[in-house]
């Protein structure tokens, strides 16, 4: 029997949830998870190596890897055939506080909420 799955930790949830293509005709869409899209912008907008990005996301570095693989076939697919991209969707869970290797962070959810640093209320949790 298979491992169940363990629930990925993400920052937020993006503010941008999809992408059109300009000059073609509908060729159908392709769907990047929560998880995917922050592991594609821990590892490639922010640089982190996966160890780190492991650590943020509280999953394995191999499981970093299979994801950031898959993400970056979907993106490739948007490209070269011209499909929309939609961003949701995944087993994922909310951070629930403000880390320390947050405090610079843009895309934090507790930053975008206002709340300065602390615990919220609840924890979000995300399922598709």
């Amino acid at each position: 029997m298979a491992r169940p799955q363990k629930r990925r930790c993400i920052c937020s949830v993006p503010e941008v949830t999809g992408f059109r293509p300009r000059g073609c005709g509908q060729n159908g869409s392709v769907n990047l998870t929560y998880d995917e899209y922050e592991v594609i912008r821990l590892l490639d907008h922010l640089q982190m190596n996966q160890e780190e990005c492991a650590r943020r996301m509280d999953i394995s570095r191999p499981t970093v890897t299979r994801i950031y693989n898959e993400a970056r076939r979907k993106m490739a697919d948007m490209l070269v055939n011209g499909r929309e991209l939609t961003i949701g969707g995944g087993d994922v869970t909310v951070c629930r506080e403000m880390k320390p290797e947050c405090a610079g962070e843009p895309h934090c959810c507790h930053r975008r909420s206002g709340l300065s640093a602390g615990w919220r209320e609840t924890e979000t949790e995300i399922t598709d």
